[in-house]
């Protein structure tokens, strides 16, 4: 997006969260890392549990800041520094902001929630929306506490098109960014047993994501995934919110879904009824998931009242986010491997989804396909269990090698009777995970965020020496 004017100004802090400043200022962009700071940047210094935003502010300063809001003494800076903003509690200020941000905005605003692809609709919704008018979106997967009215409070004033990640680990976050957010339209992709362990079972984490769509103004519309055992609990919340339930499935019949569709290992291609429109297009993701995702970005973007074609045309051209399915060369030396790095975090959804990508990819004869897994977290009580049900999807996706970086994926790929081996480091283990490929392979990477698989991926990429992301159409391998 082009800004044509700036992201915030000293007298909009004022007015917004009774901000005190020294000097008249405008920033082009708005920061909680300091280590992320461009010159012209306004630098926010946040209390977290690991660290103080206020020993950053010096830092930030160095990177080009123009302003830095704090609530306290910064670290190597003197209080009389006229680049200094005071506010009581800066956490209560950004929130503040992203109120601000909100109402200034002639932005129809999407939320968007579930248990897997909340990020890639995210951002294929910000791809198909802006090819026609301005459209901001969170980036990465900053969905929480603090990543909700950041990106909130980041949206340009030009902006037509509002689209926002909203995340839970436990109760009552859906509420509470939904709050901040104010939706239009609401997204729930789908719902798992992702962050089990801090509800009582699915059900629970259903209701919470229902929460998204309890927050929608009277007419609004709610874009429900059904692909799962608690959609008729979510369509009964839109009844009772008073707004309209928009149903989408790949596999039942559903106001979006599917009318044809033929899948190949590099793309899909499909015709969809979306909610009474009929649209033919290309996806440029393989995976069932991206055909889920792609009807849940055209019917929020049909909700939206914005182009179904333009929409269309970006499906088409739709790259991955890095760690969520972006796919890499692999220099071997004798020849080649394919890399599909889904090392962004997993749950049992998720994990799925990567296994039957996977599944789709062709391997020349004598080669493998190779699953690098780490444990999945978050699963309380229920993770032996939850575990022990992957074992038949990893047989039935055809897994041929398990690397598992973790106890109970190292046991369930021997129980599934695959090839598996125990490694103990990612962070060591690029080099000799290069060494045990062989030309025409093709290798997933998938695990928890705690376990560092994308230290693993870069390393792998380094060694390789492959800086571009593979086009698809290389591929020559047959199955």
């Amino acid at each position: 997006m082009r800004f044509d004017e700036p992201i915030w100004t000293s007298a909009e802090m004022g007015a917004s969260c009774g901000a005190i400043t020294a000097r008249p200022w405008y920033a082009d962009g708005l920061q909680v890392d300091s280590r992320e700071i461009l010159p012209g940047d306004l630098f926010v210094a946040l209390q977290g549990e690991a660290a103080d935003g206020h020993d950053f502010v010096a830092d930030a300063f160095e990177r080009g800041a123009v302003a830095a809001m704090v609530s306290g003494e910064a670290k190597n800076v003197a209080k009389d520094d006229a680049r200094l903003v005071q506010v009581a509690d800066t956490s209560e200020a950004l929130g503040l902001m992203a109120s601000h941000a909100r109402g200034r905005a002639p932005a129809t605003v999407i939320g968007v929630t579930g248990s897997a692809g909340k990020t890639s609709v995210v951002q294929a919704l910000r791809q198909a929306l802006d090819r026609g008018a301005a459209a901001h979106a969170s980036i990465k997967s900053y969905n929480n506490y603090v990543g909700v009215p950041l990106s909130v409070a980041r949206m340009p004033r030009q902006s037509r098109y509002g689209i926002f990640e909203i995340g839970m680990s436990g109760a009552g976050e859906i509420t509470r960014g939904a709050a901040t957010v104010c939706p239009d339209i609401a997204v729930v992709t789908t719902v798992g047993a992702a962050h089990v362990a801090h509800f009582e079972n699915e059900a629970a984490i259903a209701e919470e994501k229902a929460k998204l769509i309890a927050a929608l103004p009277k007419g609004g519309m709610a874009i429900i995934g059904i692909d799962h055992a608690h959609g008729d609990l979510l369509v009964a919340e839109a009844g009772h919110a008073g707004v309209r339930p928009i149903t989408v499935s790949v596999l039942e019949d559903a106001d979006v879904r599917p009318v044809r569709m033929t899948e190949h290992h590099n793309c899909t291609c499909l015709t969809a009824n979306i909610f009474g429109t009929l649209v033919t297009y290309k996806i440029a993701q393989p995976g069932r998931e991206w055909v889920l995702n792609s009807l849940l970005v055209l019917a929020a973007v049909k909700a939206a009242g914005a182009d179904l074609g333009q929409a269309a045309l970006a499906l088409a051209a739709l790259e991955a986010e890095p760690g969520r399915g972006r796919v890499h060369e692999l220099n071997l030396g004798a020849g080649s491997a394919i890399l599909f790095d889904d090392s962004y975090n997993a749950n049992p959804l998720s994990l799925k989804a990567a296994l039957r990508r996977l599944s789709l990819a062709p391997v020349a004869t004598g080669s493998q396909r190779v699953a690098v897994l780490a444990d999945i977290e978050e699963l309380g009580q229920k993770s032996e269990e939850i575990h022990l049900s992957l074992i038949s999807d990893l047989k039935r996706f055809n897994v041929d090698r398990i690397i598992a970086f973790g106890e109970k994926m190292a046991a369930i790929g021997r129980v599934a009777g695959i090839a598996t081996e125990h490694w103990k480091n990612p962070l060591d283990s690029a080099a000799d995970m290069l060494k045990s490929l062989r030309p025409g392979d093709v290798v997933m990477v998938k695990g928890a965020n705690s376990a560092a698989l994308h230290q693993l991926v870069q390393g792998m990429l380094k060694l390789s020496r492959e800086e571009n992301d593979f086009p698809a159409g290389r591929w020559r391998a047959t199955s």
